[in-house]
């Protein structure tokens, strides 16, 4: 981003911000130039607080209700956490909130939550990426001898810039993640066609969810958040990525499941019970 400002590329900037963060800030070219670059990053940061303010308040009041209703069912069948279904609107991923939490705070728990999951969730992803980087760095380092160059802290000087760029991307992924996921249900159908067309330029995760909506927040019970990847064609030039298996319950599995509206809770196979929690209102609940 702060390449484009170097360059003096304003409007490339204020349209990289719209895609990055999801904030229109007011664009005026004459106005963007007279302002230093510290008065230009405190515009930006503050807009996008703003925006952020906003949104988790838009999160946080139909969480709250839902809670609310929770908490007043038995407390036999009250589950402790509930899954929220969020989306960028390319991928999904499943948000564990846990209800006492959410309670306390007013549903802006949600808000928390989704912020623990996607910076833990992607300095996996990019960890576990880099690793596999400096293998490969590490396969072909000793060939730099011939170049009258010492292998060894050729290695530790590519490494080092390597472990300086992963520290941008994680920074980068994890703010345009938080800023611009919803939860599913809040999201309409030409919001997430426009976000479509807007990440085409930034891929900035993997993770997937199987696919679980309920009651106004598009709500799962319990369970962990999970990563998972889209295999992409294979060829000398792209990289192969790990296949991670999503944990959801056989078919024939006996699970929980619990009435968003009414409370009612049954045990029943999963084949069964997959539908009615999915579009039907009905949670899993974890005990």
């Amino acid at each position: 981003m702060w390449r484009i400002y170097a360059a003096g590329d304003y409007e490339g900037l204020h349209q990289e911000i719209l895609i990055s963060l999801a904030v229109d800030t007011e664009f005026d070219e004459d106005a963007w130039r007279e302002m230093s670059t510290d008065e230009l990053i405190d515009m930006i940061i503050d807009k996008a607080l703003e925006v952020y303010r906003k949104k988790e308040e838009r999160m946080a009041r139909p969480l709250y209700e839902v809670m609310k209703r929770i908490a007043e069912s038995d407390a036999e069948t009250k589950p402790e956490r509930v899954q929220v279904i969020f989306s960028d609107g390319i991928k999904r991923m499943r948000v564990v909130v846990d209800v006492d939490a959410a309670l306390e705070n007013e549903g802006k728990e949600i808000a928390r939550a989704l912020e623990r999951t996607t910076v833990l969730a992607t300095i996996d992803e990019k960890w576990m990426q880099h690793l596999r980087e400096l293998d490969s760095v590490k396969e072909g380092i000793g060939l730099r001898a011939y170049g009258q160059k010492d292998p060894l802290l050729e290695y530790k000087r590519e490494a080092f810039d390597m472990f300086k760029q992963l520290i941008d991307m994680i920074n980068t992924e994890v703010i345009t993640t938080i800023w611009k996921s919803m939860p599913e249900a809040q999201m309409n159908n030409d919001a997430v066609q426009q976000a479509q067309k807007q990440k085409s330029r930034f891929d900035t995760s993997r993770m997937q969810a199987s696919q679980a909506d309920s009651t106004n927040m598009g709500m799962q019970g319990g369970g962990q958040p999970q990563n998972g990847n889209q295999q992409k064609p294979m060829g000398p030039n792209v990289k192969r990525k790990p296949v991670v298996v999503e944990d959801e319950p056989g078919r024939n599995d006996r699970v929980t499941i619990q009435n968003m509206s009414t409370g009612e809770v049954k045990e029943i196979k999963w084949k069964y019970g997959k539908d009615m929690v999915e579009n039907k209102g009905w949670v899993m609940v974890e005990k």
